[in-house]
């Protein structure tokens, strides 16, 4: 039997994110599927609709596993690069054979990619608890140009804590960038919850 770790990942364990990930590779896949989780074609369908030029390649932040990946390729992108901080992760993400290209970087440097190098940047199921920091969010948004766009989610644990949604609002406000997507809906139906989906353009 294949050991959980979802429950861990919203700050029930005391582990390091990166090694509770490492040691969720394994099962990652199919945990998730057993609990219907439908984030990543969410988010996939949000910049479905937005980003007509389907050859633009889209890069996938804290790509994991490449569930995201696959998402984005099920909806018609034709090139996904991927970056995680888990290399276990992305030895499995290489194996489906899902992206142009694939990357580990460490946290205290950050991904070895030059700003504007991608105007398709998402981040799904990255930012919030149990994950990536909210600074990942100035992050991406600084690695993306003028009219880039950015597709993203905050699950309910994440919206908990307002400083999540003070963030976009943060952007949105200051005229730094336009929300021209937000849906609140299914995330994890097995666990009873549900995600933000967001799509920002940078301005």
């Amino acid at each position: 039997m294949s050991t959980k770790f979802l429950n861990q990942a919203y700050g029930i364990s005391t582990m390091d994110s990166r090694d509770l990930y490492t040691a969720w590779s394994d099962s990652y896949d199919q945990e998730v599927h057993e609990n219907g989780y439908v984030t990543p074609l969410r988010v996939a369908e949000a910049l479905d609709r937005h980003v007509l030029d389907k050859n633009t390649t889209v890069l996938d932040y804290g790509c994991g596993t490449g569930l995201s990946g696959q998402a984005l390729l099920n909806v018609g992108f034709q090139a996904v690069d991927g970056v995680d901080v888990t290399a276990a992760m992305v030895d499995l993400a290489r194996e489906k054979g899902i992206y142009r290209n694939l990357d580990v970087f460490s946290p205290e440097d950050g991904p070895n990619i030059a700003e504007g190098t991608y105007s398709v940047i998402a981040a799904i199921g990255v930012i919030g608890a149990g994950a990536a920091p909210l600074s990942v969010f100035d992050t991406i948004m600084d690695l993306l140009p003028t009219g880039g766009y950015f597709a993203f989610s905050f699950n309910d644990h994440t919206l908990e804590d307002p400083a999540y949604e003070h963030k976009v609002l943060e952007y949105t406000q200051m005229k730094r960038a336009q929300l021209v997507f937000c849906e609140y809906g299914a995330h994890l139906p097995g666990k009873d919850m549900k995600s933000n989906v967001y799509v920002l353009v940078k301005k």
